[in-house]
């Protein structure tokens, strides 16, 4: 017991000593269990959930702020339907959506817990996957891509698919498109996208994060529901963040954007098209209902990729003090530090102004 004469413990040899020696014991034994105890704790826990979007990203914000500050964030990947409708039934710290919450869900989240904040936090492209095994390289307009979800292309060597690739000979192969089968903020933005470059889309379908397709498409869980569909099917196309389709290897489309430029989903094709969105604000909802809400599909900036979506966190301005005071911490870890993580994984970070303004809507939550 090295170090014990410095506590000031005089030890005897004896009947006096021993006794003495048993209560130095004690102490000690009941020091380390003590600190045994607050070692074994266990660590703060957020619950959270939502966008698939975002979920690879998510993963490694979450490993990387346990491990920097021992807070846990148990993050359910089941879609932004899902994490709306949680939050609003206080089901989740925070959620996570692709899509900002209607004037319905707006007006339920009030009536049931008060304003709720919509938090940007990273920018990711909504590719186009699909399977032709002889097809390396493909271009696809939106104006195409919407004739399909609409069952009007049925083949891939259609005419309107071969005059955006002269120079490929397209097989005739049925084409077989994927759709999510949930609510899905990817699904409001991929469709948002072909209802601006489609009125006939826009008419029969809309932006929506569960329309109601014209024609029987194929439904499946999940951006990783919709990559192991179109990995495994010739002929099939589907959406999904850009990731899924890096990960799993999948052809990606390129796309024809507002400028008529034939753009894959690089982050400097992605910054493109939020800093266009940046210049003004947007007047139609859902994006008008909340300050930070931007569309960043269909720009008009040369470089941009037509199909950018924001993923933000959804959270009731009043809080409990616990979790409400790590769940703000956390979320302005993730628009700081937790930005450099961002493109290793095919995200693209937040401009530094969205940045900065996201930072200060935290602080005005209100913790009770």
């Amino acid at each position: 017991m090295k170090g014990l004469h410095s506590w000031g413990w005089k030890l005897r040899v004896g009947t006096a000593g021993t006794r003495r020696w048993g209560q130095v014991v004690a102490v000690v034994w009941g020091i380390l269990v003590l600190c045994g105890c607050r070692q074994g704790q266990a660590p703060v826990r957020i619950s959270a959930g939502g966008a698939t979007f975002i979920d690879p990203l998510m993963q490694k914000w979450s490993a990387e702020y346990r491990r920097q500050h021992g807070v846990e964030i148990d993050y359910v990947a089941k879609g932004s339907g899902y994490g709306i409708t949680n939050v609003i039934n206080r089901n989740l710290a925070f959620g996570c959506t692709d899509a900002p919450m209607n004037r319905q869900e707006v007006e339920t989240a009030q009536s049931s817990g008060g304003e709720v904040l919509h938090i940007p936090l990273t920018l990711g492209a909504v590719t186009i996957v699909y399977h032709l095994p002889e097809i390396a390289e493909l271009t696809l307009s939106g104006e195409v891509l919407a004739d399909i979800y609409l069952g009007q292309i049925r083949h891939w060597d259609d005419p309107r698919i071969g005059a955006l690739n002269p120079q490929t000979k397209l097989p005739h192969l049925p084409v077989l498109p994927v759709r999510r089968a949930e609510a899905s903020g990817t699904t409001y933005i991929f469709t948002e996208y072909l209802s601006k470059r489609s009125a006939r889309f826009a008419e029969a379908v809309g932006a929506s994060k569960s329309p109601k397709w014209p024609v029987e498409i194929l439904g499946k869980e999940g951006n990783a529901g919709i990559t192991a569909q179109v990995k495994q099917s010739a002929g099939s196309i589907g959406y999904v963040e850009f990731e899924y389709a890096r990960k799993n290897q999948l052809s990606v489309a390129r796309l024809v954007n507002a400028a008529g430029k034939a753009v894959s989903p690089e982050a400097s094709a992605v910054t493109a098209a939020a800093q266009a969105a940046l210049q003004t604000r947007p007047t139609t909802e859902p994006y008008s209902l909340h300050p930070l809400a931007l569309s960043c599909t269909d720009t008009s900036a040369e470089g941009a990729y037509p199909i950018v979506g924001v993923s933000y966190a959804v959270l009731y301005q009043k809080q409990p003090s616990t979790p409400g005071k790590a769940v703000v911490a956390f979320l302005k870890w993730v628009l700081q530090e937790g930005q450099s993580f961002a493109a290793e994984l095919g995200y693209a970070p937040l401009p530094q102004e969205l940045a900065q303004r996201a930072s200060e809507l935290l602080d005005r939550v209100q913790f009770e």
